[in-house]
């Protein structure tokens, strides 16, 4: 029997969205005992999901608290951790799934050890080295964000295991929070949830537009409004409810916020006919407990990265240049907010209720819906609104290419139309970058032969590493400044870093093989995009085309 141990420790939300990776692991090794290491706070949440054996809880945050206060010296700290995962060592796991990309969980993940362990562990130094071309995906992609299309619950079940069958998210619920819950909402036979606060409010809605939505529309439906959260979102629900009275809401509105036990807030959400929500971890349990949900995507959340995943959701998004920002950026104006209108969340929601059509008139937003994709992966797909065609172009590309080079497989997905919009600039911009790569890589080639050597000619040495550094922060401006090239620099430049190698010469040779694989990578989009033709005009695929130039990716590094 094949055991695995996935390593999870940060948010709630991240934890329910591990329910693909579950299943795509019963796919793989059918009967396989999967546990999970779990920071104690989200231990209820854990009990949750299908496909465990065992929930292992630790408190990670009075861990990393005694670390920052020095309550205990590092060699203490150390000793504790070695004896902690002693017992976890000892049952000899296949693999480890890190899904949390800090040094204590890769620590962690080094200590447990197996043949197989992806994502975040302990480098040779002290260091954080990510395995496997999927996690390492997750790494970079904020640094392309627009251009990403692989839902965060792709990423885990594509990275901790491989390619297979759609699976939803889904959640065990007992007769007991069933019961509860039916009896909490008797005597309305209708229902939708809210929640209208969250645990960051740069991603909340404003909540008097909340109260106007909901107000709109109580003009055309008579069901009950059920809240939910936390109770440090009492205020929100207040100003809320305020709004929606004094605009002339008249359902039968019941506050459950901070009175629920987790499994319980399932059982709710599962008797409701909609969930309307901001991004939150409530919001992945309204998916996998089988309800419909309308995610308001405002802030520095992406939708297409944690939105609702699977069919029979709704993503409202601000039509903003800046929506969504950076998690390293602070707005001043959270004008994205307020591009949301009332009225269209409203029609919005009658639409999934059956009280109307889908909303026609999108003024200042976008509206999708989400879906499974050719490739049985999760999608959203544009229902109003107008896209940016250089965003919609790039998506489209590298949504085939990264399910191509990391799985091997070649991609269902429809490529992009034509070239790019801004052709003839990529075009140039590679002619300039290819060759300049070439050169940094027989550069990098001469380095690693030069420290191979019994004798260094250290003189030498230190001018062509001079060199290199120059050409190096170069070559990286130079291929993030077009959509076509900024994810495969990107990616360099994570390979460069990812150096678990002990030696000089050693060193050497993992920055040739980074230089190399980012030449590779470079002129294989260029035969795509160039050549072969993105559209695939000549006959020849885009993946056949890869193939000439680069080898499927290994799963494990």
């Amino acid at each position: 029997m094949k055991q695995v141990l996935i390593v999870n420790i940060t948010r709630m939300g991240d934890l329910v969205q591990t329910g693909t990776l579950l299943d795509r692991l019963q796919q793989e090794w059918p009967g396989a005992a999967v546990d999970l290491v779990v920071d104690r706070r989200f231990a209820p949440v854990a009990s949750l999901l299908s496909g465990l054996r065992e929930v292992i809880a630790v408190d990670f945050h009075e861990l990393i608290d005694e670390s920052r206060v020095a309550v205990k010296d590092v060699v203490s700290l150390y000793r504790d951790a070695v004896a902690w995962v002693k017992p976890l060592t000892e049952r000899r796991y296949d693999r480890v799934i890190n899904l949390t990309f800090n040094k204590p969980s890769a620590l962690l993940s080094g200590l447990i050890g197996a043949p197989d362990i992806r994502g975040a562990r302990s480098a040779w130094d002290g260091g954080l080295v990510v395995d496997n071309p999927w996690m390492a995906y997750f790494c970079d992609f904020h640094q392309f964000r627009r251009f990403n299309r692989f839902n965060l619950v792709d990423i885990y079940a594509l990275g901790g295991s491989g390619p297979g069958t759609f699976a939803p998210l889904r959640l065990t619920i007992s007769r007991e929070a069933r019961a509860w819950a039916q009896q909490m909402v008797a005597g309305t036979p209708k229902w939708i949830a809210v929640q209208a606060g969250a645990s960051d409010a740069m991603k909340a809605w404003r909540p008097h537009l909340f109260g106007q939505a909901l107000a709109h529309l109580s003009k055309r439906w008579e069901g009950g409004i059920l809240f939910i959260g936390s109770q440090e979102e009492e205020a929100v629900i207040a100003e809320v409810t305020r709004v929606y009275r004094e605009a002339g809401g008249q359902n039968p509105i019941k506050n459950m916020a901070g009175r629920t036990t987790l499994g319980q807030l399932a059982g709710l959400l599962a008797e409701c006919r909609l969930l309307v929500t901001n991004d939150t971890g409530p919001m992945h349990i309204g998916v996998a407990a089988g309800t419909a949900v309308i995610d308001l995507s405002v802030g520095h959340v992406d939708f297409q990265e944690t939105g609702p995943y699977g069919r029979g959701h709704w993503v409202v998004q601000p039509e903003l240049d800046c929506a969504p920002c950076g998690f390293d950026q602070v707005c001043a104006h959270h004008a994205c907010k307020d591009r949301l209108m009332p009225d269209l969340v409203a029609d919005l929601i009658g639409h999934v209720l059956g009280a109307g059509p889908c909303p026609s008139k999108v003024s200042g937003a976008r509206l999708y819906e989400s879906g499974v994709d050719e490739d049985g992966l999760g999608t959203f797909r544009l229902k109003r609104g107008v896209e940016s065609p250089l965003t919609a172009w790039y998506a489209a590309f590298w949504r085939r290419y990264w399910y191509e080079v990391h799985t091997g497989l070649q991609s269902n997905c429809p490529p992009p139309e034509g070239l790019p919009p801004d052709d003839s600039g990529v075009k140039e911009q590679l002619q300039r970058l290819i060759p300049q790569l070439e050169v940094a890589c027989r550069k990098a080639d001469e380095i690693a032969r030069l420290v191979s050597r019994m004798s260094i000619n250290v003189h030498e040495l230190k001018r062509l590493q001079q060199e290199q550094g120059a050409e190096q922060e170069r070559l990286l401006l130079m291929g993030m400044k077009t959509g076509a090239t900024a994810p495969v620099t990107a990616a360099f430049h994570r390979q460069l870093q990812n150096d678990n190698v002990m030696g000089l010469d050693r060193l050497a040779s993992h920055q040739a093989r980074a230089y190399r694989s980012w030449l590779e990578r470079v002129t294989d989009i260029d035969h795509r995009i160039f050549r072969s033709g993105a559209a695939g005009t000549d006959g020849e695929s885009a993946c056949s085309a890869r193939r000439i130039l680069i080898r499927p990716e290994r799963q494990a590094a």
